[in-house]
């Protein structure tokens, strides 16, 4: 069976809690059962996160997302048949905040700070997001039981 990969970026519904320590536990859980992984990155401002897995699944998880009254301004990035998973260690993953790694990082493939979905390839959403991932290593035990 051949996977997916899709990619959204959406803003945070400033009206509504974004509680992501508990969207994160319940993403890790349900993804865990679906067989799906990726990471997701938020800055307090904004969701940037890409989903990998069967199709069925992948759709199900993304309507679910575009239910979610976090998010406003959805926009799908991209939706893939991919042959491999970029993201395969984490049912998902967390990146969280803009440090001065994510700032260089952001600066390098955007040109700024900010994530402007429209004027941003999917590419360099992908490159960005695995660099960002390799500080998330360490947390690989944890997820991996």
């Amino acid at each position: 069976m051949s996977l997916t990969r899709l990619i959204y970026y959406s803003l945070r519904n400033p009206s509504v809690s974004a509680d992501v320590p508990k969207l994160i536990e319940t993403s890790i859980r349900n993804n865990r059962a679906m067989n799906v992984t990726g990471i997701l990155h938020y800055n307090k401002h904004a969701f940037l996160q890409v989903l990998e897995g069967h199709r069925a699944e992948v759709s199900a998880i993304y309507h679910r997302i575009t239910a979610d009254t976090r998010h406003i301004n959805i926009i799908l990035v991209e939706c893939v048949g991919v042959n491999e998973r970029m993201f395969p260690y984490w049912s998902m993953a967390l990146h969280e905040g803009m440090d001065d790694t994510t700032r260089s990082v952001f600066l390098r493939y955007f040109g700024s700070t900010k994530v402007n979905p429209e004027t941003v390839g999917p590419q360099e959403l992908l490159k960005a997001l695995q660099e960002l991932s390799a500080d998330l290593k360490h947390n690989l035990p944890a997820e991996s039981d």
